[in-house]
């Protein structure tokens, strides 16, 4: 059984978009039922990782989009071809696999500083955010051999604002 990972983005005219990754159940008809990770916070405040394990797309009231990054591979699961697991068992080890890989990649802290901060030192600053942690998540989901290497250049190319 499939198990597609999508990319939510959440657009912002005037803000960096948001983005998440989100697991469809298999039991969702219409795919908008199901895990979605994400970092939530600013690069002021720093981020935390956020995990919403019955998340209901129908629900939400703003403009989102879908990008689909390709088929979630867990070892022993049947996208791999391992044994045949009943499809509950199946559904809950792709997601705890989804969770801990999330869970491996550390959420940006606090990267952007006030102006009236002192004692900071003045160098330039990457700033990061749940954009930047997607990427890394996928990064080490491809490294990992979870997600095909084509899931990266449309992470790459996906909408920033």
């Amino acid at each position: 059984m499939p198990h597609p990972l999508t990319l939510l983005i959440y657009p912002s005219p005037i803000f960096a978009a948001h983005w998440a990754l989100f697991l469809p159940s298999p039991s969702s008809p219409d795919q908008k039922h199901g895990l979605r990770i994400h970092a939530d916070g600013s690069p002021l405040t720093g981020f935390t990782l956020v995990v919403e394990e019955a998340y209901d797309l129908r629900e939400e009231t703003g403009r989102w989009k879908r990008i689909e990054l390709g088929d979630l591979r867990v070892s022993g699961s049947g996208s791999v071809g391992g044994g045949v697991a009943e499809e509950g068992q199946e559904e809950e080890k792709v997601r705890g696999a989804l969770r801990q890989m999330a869970s491996s990649v550390p959420v940006p802290g606090k990267t952007l500083r006030s102006v009236g901060e002192r004692g900071v030192p003045e160098r330039r600053v990457t700033i990061q955010n749940c954009q930047t942690w997607v990427r890394e998540v996928v990064l080490k989901m491809i490294e990992e051999g979870m997600l095909g290497e084509e899931a990266l250049p449309i992470v790459d190319g996906a909408a920033k604002k």
